[in-house]
């Protein structure tokens, strides 16, 4: 099963995919921690270099910080209980959402107050990309009362 494996090139994220070994799951939650810092530090030196897109970043920077210790929480116990193919998909599309997201904020803060155009784009952009990271919340939700009922049925087999 593949990976992904996050590094910190010239202040960006990039995406490797690497074979899934020991170390590898070791780092998994390491790899979340720096993908939610980095993308979080984007988001503040864009705020503090322009204000185009202050109520679009401060949203996206809310959605994050909500849901960065959610992750990085389920991504532990994936691995304590050797679980982690049933949650690596999302975990896997957050990384790439992520990835997205810093690229795009980086790119908003080049962009100049009069350029109306692009200012639009990258709002929608931005919006676009807190719109995702809410709907794979939300598809962890449902994951999450699929497990609830599971552990329930679990449980009422076990006394009858």
């Amino acid at each position: 099963m593949d990976e992904i494996q996050i590094e910190k090139r010239e202040g960006r994220l990039t995406e490797q995919i690497i074979t899934a070994t020991a170390v590898g799951s070791l780092l998994a939650g390491a790899i979340l921690g720096v993908a939610f810092q980095e993308m979080t530090v984007a988001i503040k030196e864009s705020k503090s270099r322009c204000s185009n897109f202050r109520d679009a970043l401060n949203s996206l920077e809310n959605t994050i910080n909500l849901l960065s210790p959610l992750i990085k929480e389920m991504d532990r116990l994936n691995r304590e209980m050797e679980d982690s193919n049933k949650r690596e998909e999302i975990i896997r599309l957050f990384l790439q959402q992520l990835k997205k997201g810093e690229a795009l904020v980086s790119k908003c803060s080049s962009i100049r107050r009069r350029n109306l155009y692009k200012k639009r784009k990258y709002e929608k952009r931005l919006r676009n990309i807190d719109s995702s990271l809410r709907d794979l919340s939300a598809v962890l939700q449902v994951g999450q009362a699929l497990d609830t009922q599971r552990l329930q049925r679990i449980i009422q087999d076990m006394y009858h």
